[in-house]
């Protein structure tokens, strides 16, 4: 279930400047007790019911910017977005399914505490990742750099406020292609996971600009491996395929041409049963031309090598056999995650 107040894990958190631990000022406001650190006597703001915890000198938000906003979202959202996109453009229909073993798999009865699984850009929760704030077995730490209902704080992933190793797992959904770095975003996921901890992303490889100017990167299958390349993949896929790009690509057109969005989508729908190519199409090739990729891993002690990497490509069509499987058969996807519990860290 989500944390909704940094008073409940205030043990984990961690200064984004300093990495210092941070505690609760007289008025409620976290501030960290490194000394010599800014924010030890100027507390971090509080906006929008949410802790502010911004290293602002080295993000790409600006510090009153945001504060004049209250932590808003510098791109305009709404429900009626979410709903078109969602029948339109189709979705990742394994991502529930592999949230649920996230749920699964971090399950330590002695362990001292819940598990943690941090959920990275979470302003809007993700179509699939329902099953790990519905759990009450795990604590969810979600933040986002606008303030939500879905947020425990407000951060940028360049400088994860929390400790090291704290969290079981990491939950990276529709959100990598949004950062200026993601190598360093995957490193602050990677610093924050235990040794074992498990890891999702799925992100954008054949998809237009859709968050205006902080849009900023996409991802082949094999680039995403290499971006992940501290990690085991224990299974992996598209979220979408050819078709689905084929309907995008047709939505965009639209949009240009009637200069607006809700326009363009409302105008795309009757090429919504393009989508149902992407079930016809073989695995390779489909591969290649897919709308986004996503990756389900275990963190491992060193990086693979460019060999591993240019054996992956080789491997991809397996993988998503493997994630079909796992899709029919409950009892598949115990053994995987058995299977993943019993293999020496590498």
């Amino acid at each position: 279930m989500l944390v909704e107040d940094t008073s409940a894990i205030a043990d984990l958190l961690a200064c984004p400047v300093c990495r210092g631990p941070l505690r609760k000022s007289a008025g409620e406001q976290l501030r960290c007790e490194t000394p010599d650190c800014v924010h030890h006597q100027a507390p971090y703001p509080r906006l929008g019911g949410k802790d502010v915890l911004i290293d602002f000198d080295h993000s790409v938000l600006d510090r009153e910017t945001t504060l004049a906003s209250g932590a808003s979202s510098v791109v305009g959202r709404g429900r009626w977005r979410v709903l078109l996109s969602r029948v339109i453009d189709g979705s990742n229909r394994y991502a529930s399914m592999l949230a649920q073993m996230m749920v699964e798999g971090v399950q330590q009865p002695t362990a001292p505490r819940r598990p943690v699984i941090v959920v990275v850009g979470a302003g809007e929760i993700g179509v699939g990742s329902e099953p790990l704030y519905e759990s009450p077995d795990v604590d969810v730490i979600s933040f986002d750099i606008y303030a939500s209902p879905n947020v425990t704080f407000v951060a940028d992933a360049h400088a994860i406020p929390l400790q090291d190793g704290v969290a079981d797992a990491v939950w990276l959904q529709g959100m990598l292609e949004l950062v200026v770095d993601p190598r360093q975003v995957v490193a602050e996921a990677s610093r924050v996971l235990k040794p074992d901890g498990l890891m999702f992303t799925d992100t954008a490889f054949m998809w237009p600009v859709c968050e205006q100017a902080y849009d900023f990167n996409r991802w082949s299958p094999s680039g995403l491996r290499w971006l992940f390349r501290d990690f085991d993949v224990l299974a992996a896929g598209q979220s979408t395929g050819p078709g689905t790009m084929t309907v995008l690509a047709i939505r965009y057109l639209l949009q240009a041409l009637l200069r607006s969005t809700k326009l363009g989508q409302i105008a795309a729908f009757p090429f919504v049963w393009i989508r149902l190519l992407d079930y016809l199409c073989g695995d390779r090739r489909s591969l290649d031309a897919s709308v986004g990729n996503f990756i389900f891993g275990r963190k491992r002690m060193a990086p693979i090598g460019i060999d591993d990497l240019l054996s992956y490509y080789g491997e991809q069509p397996a993988f998503k056999r493997v994630m079909r499987s796992l899709a029919r058969d409950l009892n598949a996807r115990r053994a995987l995650l058995d299977q993943d519990r019993q293999r020496p860290i590498k």
